[in-house]
């Protein structure tokens, strides 16, 4: 089972690596964290919308493409990958940031950061509650949205630096 979860998420990183690449973005590092991956680029917010878009899309498309070649191709333990592609597309997409789905409500609304790193902190402490309430089994998602949580208190500890940061490197 961890080398199914593993892989798929090296596969979805492999996209946004591959999108940021093609784009011609500086790649600093990228890492695999216990929500996904992190993929640190040079002066993120300085590109155009549209490539900041492409490249944070990629990894679903590539999560998206994995579950579609594993739906028709016959493979040995198809069932559990088949449902890990689907866990990992539902849950990347949601929009609590530094998720996928969150870092699109950054791109397209970069004033309302505050307001998407107090929602995301709200609602990954909400979802990490009930999660423990009506599946104490899958304490690993459980486990997923309180690193979320952690990390969304991070985030808004920070948050001032982070917009005058943006705003520095938007204008350079």
């Amino acid at each position: 089972m961890y080398s199914i979860v593993f892989g798929s998420l090296l596969f979805h990183e492999l996209g946004h690596l591959l999108a940021a690449k093609l784009i011609g973005v500086k790649i600093i590092s990228c890492t695999i964290l216990p929500y996904g991956g992190e993929i640190r680029i040079e002066q993120f917010s300085k590109f155009k919308k549209v490539h900041q878009f492409l490249i944070v899309i990629s990894g679903p498309f590539f999560t998206l493409l994995l579950l579609a070649f594993t739906t028709i191709i016959d493979i040995p333990q198809k069932n559990i990958i088949v449902i890990t592609q689907i866990l990992i597309l539902c849950i990347n997409l949601l929009p609590i940031y530094p998720l996928d789905g969150g870092r699109v409500l950054y791109i397209f609304n970069p004033t309302r950061y505050n307001d998407l790193v107090g929602f995301s902190l709200v609602f990954s402490f909400l979802i990490f509650c009930a999660s423990l309430y009506y599946f104490p089994r899958l304490l690993s998602v459980s486990i997923i949205f309180l690193y979320l949580f952690i990390l969304n208190i991070s985030f808004w500890r920070f948050r001032k630096y982070k917009l005058a940061f943006d705003n520095i490197t938007r204008s350079a």
